[in-house]
């Protein structure tokens, strides 16, 4: 949900210049739509594809225990490939709009904080029952 809100009440906004409930121009409300699913889809691929990273292990992922090379090659490709997406030409005909700096710091801060609380819920569920999945 905090992807969300960051998304339409800052980032969206302050690269279309308004709210989206002000804007009146069929441009700039595709715009606005644009830039919103290109940030939803990228916050999407990193915080999806790192959770299967979190929850593989019981131990520290990607300093205890890590993936084979193959997995951490397609993980790295993926998130790279997506990230560079509202980059591309492509992503005019995929409806989206490249990205602002603003947009990685959300970013970076949704990433870290997901990675955390996920490591806090394993740490939990494993104290609980003693075993993990």
């Amino acid at each position: 949900i905090v992807s969300y809100a960051a998304l339409y009440f800052w980032i969206a906004p302050a690269m279309v210049g308004a709210p989206f409930s002000q804007l009146t121009d069929p441009a700039q409300i595709a715009l606005f739509v644009a830039i919103f699913q290109a940030g939803w889809m990228v916050i999407s691929m990193w915080t999806q594809t790192l959770v299967i990273h979190m929850i593989r292990t019981a131990k520290v992922p990607f300093i205890e225990s890590r993936a084979s090379a193959p997995v951490i090659l397609l993980t790295a490709a993926g998130i790279a490939l997506l990230t560079i997406l509202p980059f591309s030409p492509l992503a005019g005909l995929l409806n989206l709009a490249p990205l602002s700096g603003h947009f990685f710091i959300l970013l970076g801060g949704v990433v870290v904080a997901y990675m955390l609380l996920v490591s806090f819920a394993k740490v939990a569920f494993i104290r609980k029952y003693r075993v993990w999945l």
